[in-house]
């Protein structure tokens, strides 16, 4: 019994030693090594080469880490990033995301500091308009004293910067009709609300269709085919649509790889104020999503509701 007693006792203090915690370095919040990397950071956004290559080693690599096969470049190939993009970019920057901030760890034993950065790279392409707004987690590998960065891994968003690529060019996204057989689902809308036939309206949606009245609503929200044709309903006790014209013509957009068509309208209306008999006419834009069955699934309109007559 004393002999199992001495082994449990053995066993509880093997496993109290285990799980003890063991400090495998230190975190900063302030370090030399990360006003280091915020210097190089800034001299990256001014296009600054002199100070780029001043404050590495002479063996210094950089890895693009969500690229296919990250590969070891140089400091030739990072001078040549800052360079094109602090010619190409308007107000670009590279600043902390939200509340992050950089931390610098000395681990037990390395000959190295490690910063880690948490980043947002932003801007606007100069030739293109496309706005830069991408996440930038970097690991900077910097020499004990802090003066030397001897390595970068940068994780960022590689289809974004393909995309950057890209809109430099021309891609096809599908292709555009004036003439389709959906095309109907557009006028017949505008037909049906024009003589009030609610329940012809209805029939051309889906039942689990989303519509959104875009600039009279709350942002991103929408209602049901059922909520509509009551908004209708209201609608029409006040005014009375004295005629819809179209403007110009409806296109239909064949979206490379959906299987629905969008049809996007433009509408003059003419509406008269039931109590006070005023006419007013304004414009409408529509754009309707139509699924293979021919229904319709999405809808969004645009209409300024102060141009109604008093």
């Amino acid at each position: 019994m004393k002999k199992n007693f001495l082994t449990l006792i053995l066993f509880v203090t093997f496993i109290s030693q285990a799980q003890e915690k063991k400090s495998g370095g230190k975190i900063f919040e302030k370090h030399p090594a990360i006003d280091l990397v915020d210097q190089f950071n800034a001299a990256f956004v001014a296009g600054d080469e002199a100070k780029l290559r001043s404050m590495v080693t002479d063996d210094f690599k950089f890895w693009t880490m969500n690229s296919m096969e990250p590969k070891p470049r140089t400091i030739d190939n990072m001078v040549s990033m800052s360079k094109t993009l602090s010619k190409n970019v308007i107000n670009l920057a590279i600043k902390n995301r939200g509340q992050a901030y950089s931390d610098a760890i000395e681990f037990k034993g390395a000959n190295r500091v490690d910063v880690y950065t948490y980043k947002f790279l932003s801007g606007v392409v100069k030739n293109t308009g496309l706005i830069l707004q991408i996440p930038r987690n970097s690991i900077f590998r910097v020499t004990k004293d802090g003066k030397k960065i001897m390595n970068v891994g940068i994780s960022d968003s590689q289809l974004k910067w393909e995309k950057v690529i890209n809109a430099n060019g021309t891609k096809k996204n599908g292709e555009i009709y004036i003439d389709h057989p959906h095309i109907a689902k557009a006028r017949l809308l505008y037909a049906h609300i024009l003589t009030g036939d609610l329940e012809a309206i209805r029939a051309l949606y889906a039942d689990n269709a989303r519509i959104s009245d875009v600039m009279n609503s709350e942002f991103d929200s929408f209602i049901s085919p059922d909520k509509e044709i009551a908004n209708l309903k209201e609608f029409l006790k006040k005014y009375e649509i004295l005629n819809i014209t179209e403007s110009g013509y409806p296109d239909l957009l064949d979206y490379a790889g959906a299987n629905t068509k969008t049809i996007i309208s433009w509408w003059d209306f003419t509406v008269k104020n039931k109590k006070s008999g005023k006419i007013k006419k304004h414009s409408q834009h529509s754009q309707i999503v139509v699924n293979a069955d021919g229904l319709i699934v999405r809808e969004m309109y645009y209409y300024n509701e102060a141009q109604l007559p008093k």
